[in-house]
């Protein structure tokens, strides 16, 4: 999987504009404590709330390469359940992030002031995948009790790409009487420093001294997760901090400037014409000749972060940058920015007209481009494509990400607009979203049904389009046995009496063909026996799973990041002398042509099995808070018949 972000040679010359060294920042003493607080007993935000955050200010200092932030958080615990919840610590950051200078310390009710010691700080590894890393820092308050308040301190240097922002979040899983940001602003040098809302009114600036100013918000409600929402900061108040740099005031060819950049670093010469003929053979559409360019760059070229790139570390750091796509295609190995020109540059070869498109991740905000605000496009347009026109429309392509199949763009791009990039306009285009039948799962059990109600036998599951891509990104980088646990897990979280053997993990690495799961099932318990009637859910591989929402009512949109498309067909041998008691159908749907599903149960040989065919089909993305009724009721329903139970009777001894 490619690195989700801009090209980093299109901001190389910003980098040149930040020199000035990261200083560390004096850390402040404790503010004094109010004795009020001390003496609280009820919150004030939240009537109900379990602690309260009486105060959460942040330093941010943007002088230098390297933003740092500078955090300090007062809690007032109120309940038990308070003390739990806020009593242990975690502190998330990136591998290019770091967080450092924790202090903290808890105050009892009648004073007393328990420090936190440096031996009850630890760090361990969240998210380790795909050359992706989360750290965290975790610590548990000492002594915390109800009527405690607790404070700590810390101290996270970013050195990620987006050095020209910074997102100030006004909202938190916390109910917070006040927050604060104050901001150091960048040197003379910059042209102006720029403040973005999202979600909250423009929050007017206060100056401070020292050239700081700052940003408050009060009585700040907490922050409540539901299922299937947006992304966070699609919902939750928050600012966008940002400078214009001199390039982007003084230069206002910019657009051509990167147009140049990318068709020089595209240009054909021989050998990329020779290779551009070869791909295509004996290909003759317009579709054919892009898919074999398309494969050719997925398989003969290999991708330097790519841990599945069967590269060694070794390889990695005898890598040398490649400056074109010709450099790309003699040594066959590239970045993932790398492998996406080398496909421009061929399917240029071919004839084509093909340009670099940025995009933005709808897993992070659905934004909405601005043709007059270049700067914040290309914040928040970090992916990146290779756009090609096929006839009078554009097509978008992603070969240097691994597993997403031809045609197909990941689920983060899709539905969104793309920014073609165009010497004499600003060139939007919307991207395509995937039909439910492009991400399917197809699942088939062939089960025989003990007397005590254990089925065993042998499943298969197998996923296409947008399943297959998280499958093999959660696989590709595990060991074979650490697989087998991940597979192990995901089936006993439903049946927890699951027992698994013959366990085979198909096609992980695979750019094209579907991931697969085979393996050897038995699951004591499953139907329950009573007397001489066995009760039994024929749909098997929905046994365990809750109802998807839950609530009567709902704040915010119901999203789902992309529409996929569920077939099983279950087959279940009856016991010896047991036959059907009662076995109605569950009823079949269609929910505006957005929820589908089809159902039939019947027996089948001479009677001695059961056989199940299921197939549910969801096609949308976005719904609005007032389809939430109807889109509970269509899951509702089909909770209801997923978990339809069959009675089986054991049948009199013949004479």
């Amino acid at each position: 999987m490619k690195p989700r972000r801009a090209l980093a040679h299109r901001f190389a010359i910003l980098s040149l504009l930040m020199v000035s060294p990261c200083g560390a920042l004096a850390a402040e003493d404790w503010k004094p404590i109010d004795p009020a607080q001390l003496g609280m007993t009820t919150p004030v935000v939240e009537k109900d709330a379990d602690a309260e955050a009486l105060f959460w200010e942040v330093q941010v200092d943007f002088s230098s390469e390297k933003k740092v932030f500078l955090n300090y958080v007062r809690i007032k615990i109120f309940t038990e359940r308070g003390k739990e919840l806020r009593s242990k610590v975690e502190l998330s950051y990136s591998s290019k992030n770091k967080i450092e200078d924790i202090v903290g310390r808890t105050i009892k009710a009648n004073g007393t002031i328990v420090e936190l010691t440096k031996e009850a700080i630890f760090e361990r590894t969240l998210v380790k995948l795909r050359g992706i890393k989360i750290n965290a820092k975790t610590f548990v308050m000492p002594a915390v009790e109800p009527g405690a308040i607790i404070e700590y301190r810390w101290r996270e240097v970013r050195g990620d790409s987006s050095g020209y922002f910074a997102r100030l979040s006004f909202q938190r899983e916390i109910p917070m009487r006040l927050v604060k940001y104050t901001l150091k602003a960048p040197s003379d040098a910059f042209s102006g420093f720029r403040t973005k809302p999202f979600n909250m009114p423009d929050t007017p600036m206060v100056p401070e001294k020292d050239k700081r100013f700052s940003y408050t918000m009060t009585n700040v409600h907490a922050f409540h997760e539901e299922p299937h929402m947006p992304p966070e900061d699609q919902v939750r108040p928050w600012l966008l901090a940002y400078y214009d740099p001199p390039m982007f005031v003084m230069r206002l060819d910019i657009n051509k400037s990167l147009f140049d950049d990318f068709k020089s670093r595209t240009k054909a010469n021989d050998e990329v014409k020779r290779a551009a003929v070869s791909a295509i053979g004996d290909a003759t559409t317009s579709e054919q000749k892009l898919e074999r360019l398309f494969e050719f760059c997925r398989t003969k070229i290999k991708d330097v972060n790519d841990d599945a790139s069967g590269l060694s570390a070794i390889d990695r750091e005898k890598f040398k940058e490649n400056k074109t796509a010709a450099d790309t295609l003699k040594r066959g190995v590239g970045t993932g920015e790398d492998i996406d020109l080398l496909f421009a540059a061929l399917a240029a070869a071919a004839g084509f007209e093909a340009r670099l498109a940025h995009l933005a991740d709808r897993s992070d905000i659905f934004f909405s481009p601005n043709a007059f605000q270049y700067l914040l496009n290309m914040y928040f347009m970090r992916s990146y494509n290779i756009a090609v026109r096929v006839g009078n429309d554009w097509r978008f392509f992603d070969p240097a990400s691994s597993y997403i199949p031809f045609g197909m763009l990941r689920w983060q791009e899709e539905g969104g607009q793309a920014l073609i990039v165009d010497p004499g306009r600003t060139l939007f285009v919307p991207t395509p979203v995937s039909s439910p039948e492009k991400s399917l799962q197809r699942r088939t059990a062939e089960l025989r049904l003990s007397e005590d109600g254990a089925p065993e036998g042998n499943v298969r599951m197998e996923y296409t389009g947008h399943f297959a891509v998280e499958k093999k990104e959660e696989n590709d980088a595990e060991s074979p046995e650490e697989r087998e646990k991940t597979l192990r897990d995901m089936i006993k979280k439903q049946m927890s009496t699951a027992e698994l053997s013959n366990i085979r993990i198909e096609n992980v690495t695979d750019p094209a063909k579907p991931f697969i799961y085979t393996f050897h099932v038995r699951v004591p318990g499953y139907a329950q026996r009573t007397g001489k009637r066995l009760f039994l859910q024929p749909a098997f591989f929905q046994r365990g799973k809750a109802a998807l929402f839950s609530a009567s009512e709902r704040k915010h949109q119901i999203y789902f990041h992309y529409s996929w498309m569920e077939k099983d067909q279950v087959t279940i041998d009856l016991p010896a002398g047991f036959v059907l008691d009662h076995a109605e159908q569950p009823m079949p749907f269609n929910a505006s042509n957005v929820a589908k599903y089809e159902v039939k149960i019947g027996v089948v040989g001479k009677g001695e099995a059961l056989q199940l065919n299921r197939t549910f089909t969801f096609d949308g993305l976005i719904f609005p808070v007032q389809s939430y009724a109807g889109l509970k009721k269509a899951f509702d329903a089909l909770h209801d018949s997923d978990n339809h139970t069959i009675t089986l009777k054991q049948a009199a001894a013949k004479q």
